[in-house]
């Protein structure tokens, strides 16, 4: 009876300490955090590690008392033996996952750092401390070792691989992702299978969240993203610069030859006079402003209309501070098709800012389309075709 007696004591001093940790020193351990300038100490309140700290104590008081007050072979001694180590696992597993998440903050708040997909590498390392701490637990309540535990949990590897599966994916893809810097937080990826493409907010254990450009979220499985392909658009948002590439579809009845009138004009513009000066050199004096018929240019080169609006566009963006001029900038013709001939413009603006890009390549094509009348040409149009 006097076993009975002592633990009732030990029990009481127990709940005694720690009613006064959780009511009396844990508000008072907010109260110096909230007036403190320091934000580290806010931190530790607001991710548990104080609470969680502070409930060791009493675990440990047990643990550390109850050989001291029950004789050793009493079934309450071993009741309390079995108690207090499952505390003090569940205790360390929360106090560690606790210290985790501040880690894991810390880590967000790294300018460096910050895009990095790290969350999911925490959510496997505390999946890993949830895993040991259950075998623990579970060979105290079994009162077997942890290695007869794991031989069982051996034999049901099938099942835990049937349903962890997308765990154990989302861990090696998560590793995988992190280590080869494939996603980062704020990342404009696109999906077409998923019809995801937006910018990333979210990258966990087992999946990444999207929001889309309509402000829907698509949650997407992380293994996907390694064992299917999809786009990243970082390198254009590194690059300063985002990729116009639209082309003009010119009607072919349009394209002809220049009148001697035409370059005359044409060599008023400042632009176009060093494009001009060269290929008149070029054929020879004379060729590009013959009088004759039509079928006697076919004897020479002369110049055409399609082919000085070309250097025109190219010499147009060229003068453009818009437009980075150490990037790709050409205009080209891609093959004629039944709706005209496609004259592509292919050039980076010198933003990667989504309406700001659209007013920059919205104002190249106005300028060009009302340009093609000076060249004597038109855009294919269905409505203008005579049957």
């Amino acid at each position: 009876m006097n076993d009975y007696y002592q633990f009732a004591i030990l029990s009481a001093v127990v709940v005694a300490v720690y009613a006064f940790l959780y009511f009396v020193v844990h508000p008072l351990a907010k109260w110096i955090a909230i007036k403190t300038p320091n934000k580290f100490d806010d931190l530790l309140v607001k991710k548990k590690v104080i609470s969680r700290a502070l409930f060791f104590v009493p675990v440990i008081i047990l643990v550390q008392s109850f050989p001291y007050v029950l004789a050793k072979g009493h079934w309450l001694y071993e009741f309390c033996e079995h108690i207090g180590n499952i505390l003090f696992t569940v205790a360390a597993f929360l106090l560690a996952s606790a210290v985790l998440d501040v880690i894991e903050s810390l880590n967000e708040r790294n300018v460096k750092m910050k895009l990095r997909p790290m969350r999911g590498i925490f959510q496997a390392i505390k999946l890993a401390m949830f895993c040991v701490a259950t075998i623990l637990v579970a060979s105290q309540i079994v009162n077997k070792s942890p290695v007869i535990i794991l031989s069982t949990l051996g034999a049901m590897a099938t099942v835990l691989l049937l349903v962890f599966r997308d765990s154990i994916l989302g861990l090696v893809s998560g590793i995988q992702i992190n280590l080869s810097d494939l996603l980062r937080k704020g990342d404009w990826i696109e999906i077409e299978r998923h019809h995801a493409d937006g910018s990333v907010i979210d990258i966990t254990l087992t999946s990444v969240k999207v929001r889309n450009w309509d402000n829907t979220v698509s949650v997407i499985p992380a293994y996907d993203l390694i064992t299917n392909s999809f786009r990243n658009w970082r390198g254009m948002q590194e690059s300063g610069g985002r990729r116009i590439k639209r082309s003009l579809f010119i009607d072919q009845q349009s394209i002809r030859f220049l009148t001697p009138e035409e370059i005359e004009k044409f060599m008023k513009i400042d632009v176009l006079r060093p494009y001009l000066e060269q290929k008149l050199s070029e054929i020879g004096e004379g060729s590009g402003v013959s009088e004759n018929v039509t079928v006697t240019k076919l004897n020479g080169r002369h110049l055409t209309n399609i082919g000085t609006f070309r250097a025109y566009c190219t010499a147009y963006l060229r003068s453009r501070k818009t437009i980075a001029q150490d990037m790709t900038l050409m205009t080209r013709q891609l093959a004629p098709t039944p709706t005209g001939l496609p004259l592509e413009i292919y050039a980076f603006a010198n933003t990667v800012e989504w309406i700001e890009y659209e007013n920059i390549q919205s104002d190249i094509f106005d300028f060009l389309i009302a340009s093609l009348p000076e060249f004597g040409l038109s855009l294919y149009q269905y409505a203008n075709r005579v049957p």
